[in-house]
């Protein structure tokens, strides 16, 4: 009986990894369909629901695999920037994608020892506790957690910003996605770094860490190790003109640049998105840094 049923687990386990991966090959090709029928950069919602509908299944069917978790951040994020302008809409699902974050970050947990050990692990001792995998799908939940995060802020409001400790928050998370695993979004957090020490005041206690000096050296190292991605040349430029405003003509020109580049097939919309900011920069002065 004790061998019968452990043949039982055996083949139990082994039989519901392709089911997870069947899920999770679905939802991806969902996801690579969100730019159909996009217009001037605006997704159709429904691709964007099925895309989530999918990852939600990929999850239920593996629950301890960091990969559909930050992907179903991703799809939240995307969703909420690009299917509505609805800002109640928005923040909903910027919600739904903080609350997926905490279940992921209970997975990670587990797999390094404990919430403690999570919770005090430098981004270097984090990254010599996982695996090559592991690491990356680290790195890529700490980036979507991050992002979803800051975009909630921009809706919930400085005062809710500040008593949920977001500068703080994000910084963490940034810099431990940026150590285990700088290739994330070809740049994504430098990209994301370079940003929060352009923007965002320094406050001792709440963000003393902030040194926007750093912003256009965070920049130029993105531009340098990923040239190929259109917003690390753009985020430059934007960093020049806050701190650099010496070199306002290299900045205006990556802006220009970037106000006419070609969407990458496979980042349509995030692609045009990152076009249509440059124009309104060149065309309205007032938004420019």
């Amino acid at each position: 009986m004790r061998l019968i049923a452990t043949l039982l687990v055996v083949l139990l386990c082994a039989g519901s990894a392709p089911a997870a991966t069947a899920e999770l090959a679905r939802a991806d090709a969902l996801w690579a369909r969100r730019a159909e029928g996009q217009v001037d950069g605006r997704a159709r919602p429904d691709r964007t629901s099925e895309a989530i509908a999918a990852y939600e299944d990929a999850l239920a069917g593996a629950p301890q695999s960091l990969e559909p978790h930050w992907k179903l951040l991703r799809a939240f994020w995307f969703a909420a920037d690009f299917s509505t302008d609805d800002a109640a809409r928005r923040r909903s699902t910027y919600e739904q994608a903080l609350a997926v974050s905490e279940t992921a970050f209970e997975v990670l947990a587990g797999k390094v020892g404990g919430a403690d050990a999570l919770a005090k692990a430098t981004p270097e001792a984090l990254r010599a506790r996982l695996g090559a995998a592991e690491r990356r799908d680290a790195a890529e939940l700490y980036f979507w957690y991050a992002i979803n995060l800051g975009a909630w802020s921009r809706i919930a409001g400085l005062f809710e910003a500040v008593r949920a400790g977001v500068a703080n928050r994000l910084h963490d998370a940034t810099l431990r996605s940026l150590a285990l695993d700088p290739d994330v979004e070809q740049g994504g957090a430098l990209r994301l770094l370079s940003r929060l020490h352009s923007e965002l005041p320094r406050v001792p206690l709440l963000s003393g860490w902030v040194a926007p000096d750093r912003a256009v050296p965070l920049a130029e190292r993105a531009v340098a190790e990923y040239p190929q991605h259109p917003g690390n040349a753009y985020l430059l430029g934007l960093a020049i003109l806050s701190h650099a405003p010496e070199r306002r003509e290299e900045g205006l020109s990556l802006i220009e640049a970037t106000a006419s580049l070609e969407p990458r097939a496979d980042q349509v919309v995030e692609d045009l998105a990152i076009r249509n900011d440059a124009r309104k920069r060149i065309e309205d002065p007032r938004s420019a840094p």
